[in-house]
């Protein structure tokens, strides 16, 4: 194994401890109120392109409602012996890998409980940025009497910045990589000038991420008490991304469509709360950026018809505003994809009846759900509507044109049936080998909904009441509590039935 390997080994299992770490042993440390930056976060420079903070010491009630939630999984059943077992897990994967590491003699005599791992300035390429570390300490003699053991052997030179000795340790491939243990924390880059602006930005000579507003204003909307913060600005990005899309895209506008999109800042925390974890985030897009609009926070009732057994539900706001948005770009962006030739859209705007922008402006919110076995899977969308007269005259325009076109062969046929008061069509697409089956999709309009997945899902969905779908399972409840009931989405999974 070369020096370099050896280096780079030591990274990856100290990385794996605390992230792992992230379960486990409690630290009693001074910690962050909302809006009040972490020691770690302090080093981060304020032209940091990302930024990831993971709390090992686990502030507040984390401790207690990550035990509860690591309890389902095998071997942390018993919440008391939880740091225990942890101990031992952590002991277990750094002593079988390869940099040969103790979590209870290299790690947790110095480890201070906060990890942050940010891009250096300036390096947020489509290339792939480089990326820092730091890690706070609670006893910087136990950290150097292991890393001087540790890189022993390891050709390093020092050099003083500001009274602090920054080690860099020579690999044969001429790498590199720099450290510096100060009072409070291990700071790792790539290269010295960035140990110099991780101190520069700490010490107050230069800014940092923690002087930045943005961050700061988002910070103190989160959970004091978090297991994880995530920072990302895509502005820089989407400089480099404009530059490397270029012509590439067939409308030089879609350029300038992905490139605003990618400016945008996201702030977010992941909190342990019980039986689930929960997932916040918070976005910001430039203040003159041509996007879609962004759907609105509100609540909604389409979980009623999941199945109360779903394995995987998304649920996204506004989907009608949005593909009527991107339609109507499209739409404008024609003649500039045609080579500057006028396209007359009279012929389609009378075969659809409405102007194509217009189309699905009938559809609200939509969620897709997936449930069943993976030989018997049951999976379908549902939409709300806000008019249901216009939806159905659209969706049957829709299911015409799509029978018209397979009346020429392709081995697709459509059926209608009554369910109830409902109307449900069912396409059946034939398998194209004698050793595959058919596959049914069905479709039906109902109660200002609109259904569409196998025919098991929709004829379900007509049938089911409030009490036997997933808006009445105790741990969905209790995640969409924990996110809140006026959103602009919801993402949920069933990981215990995933399992099995």
């Amino acid at each position: 194994m070369t020096m370099n390997n050896r280096w780079r080994w030591a990274v990856v299992a100290l990385a794996t401890v605390l992230v792992v770490g992230l379960l486990g042993a409690v630290f009693v440390l001074a910690r962050p109120g909302g809006g009040t930056p972490s020691t770690v976060a302090r080093y981060a420079p304020a032209n940091s392109a990302a930024y990831l903070e993971l709390r090992e010491d686990l502030p507040g009630d984390q401790h207690n409602l990550l035990a509860q939630f690591m309890s389902h999984f095998p071997g942390f059943a018993d919440q008391a012996a939880f740091d225990t077992k942890l101990n031992e897990t952590l002991d277990s994967i750094l002593g079988s890998s390869p940099a040969a590491m103790s979590w209870t003699t290299d790690v947790e005599p110095w480890f201070g409980g906060e990890i942050a791992v940010f891009s250096s300035p300036n390096a947020s390429t489509l290339a792939g940025p480089n990326m820092n570390a730091a890690l706070s300490v609670k006893d910087a003699e136990a950290l150097q009497n292991v890393l001087d053991a540790r890189f022993k052997d390891v050709s390093s030179t020092d050099r003083d910045y500001q009274g602090q000795t920054v080690r860099t340790l020579l690999t044969p491939d001429a790498s590199g990589v720099s450290y510096v243990v100060t009072a409070d924390a291990l700071v790792i880059a790539s290269t010295f000038p960035e140990i110099q602006a991780e101190l520069d930005a700490k010490a107050d000579r230069n800014l940092g991420l923690a002087d930045d507003q943005f961050f700061l204003q988002q910070l103190g909307a989160l959970h004091a008490d978090r297991l994880g913060t995530f920072y990302f600005d895509g502005r820089s990005l989407a400089g480099s991304l404009g530059n490397e899309l270029g012509g590439e895209l067939p409308v030089a506008s879609m350029t300038g469509l992905f490139t605003q999109a990618a400016a945008a800042r996201v702030m977010g925390e992941i909190r342990a709360d019980g039986d689930h974890l929960s997932l916040t985030m918070r976005t910001e897009h430039p203040a003159d950026a041509d996007l879609p609009p962004l759907p609105s926070n509100h609540g909604s009732t389409l979980a009623d018809l999941a199945p109360k057994d779903a394995l995987v539900y998304a649920e996204v706001h506004d989907v009608g505003q949005a593909i009527s948005w991107i339609i109507q770009r499209g739409v404008q962006e024609l003649p500039s994809a045609s080579g500057g030739v006028p396209i007359d859209l009279s012929s389609m705007q009378q075969l659809l009846g409405s102007p194509p922008q217009e189309f699905f402006d009938f559809i609200v919110d939509a969620a897709v759900s997936i449930s069943g076995t993976s030989a018997n899977p049951v999976y379908g969308l549902v939409a709300s509507v806000d008019d249901m007269a216009i939806a159905t005259s659209r969706v049957q325009k829709i299911t015409a044109l799509l029978h018209m076109l397979t009346q020429f062969g392709g081995g697709v046929t459509f059926t209608d049936e009554t369910h109830g008061a409902a109307q449900v069509t069912v396409v059946k697409f034939a398998a194209s080998g004698s050793a595959g089956s058919d596959t049914t999709l069905a479709l039906s309009l109902s109660n200002g909904h609109l259904l569409i997945g196998t025919h098991a899902f929709v004829i379900n969905a007509l049938d089911r009441t409030r009490d036997q779908s997933l808006a009445t399972r105790p741990d969905f409840q209790a995640a969409l509590s924990a996110g809140g009931t006026s959103n602009a989405g919801v993402a949920f999974v069933d990981i215990a039935a995933l399992r099995t």
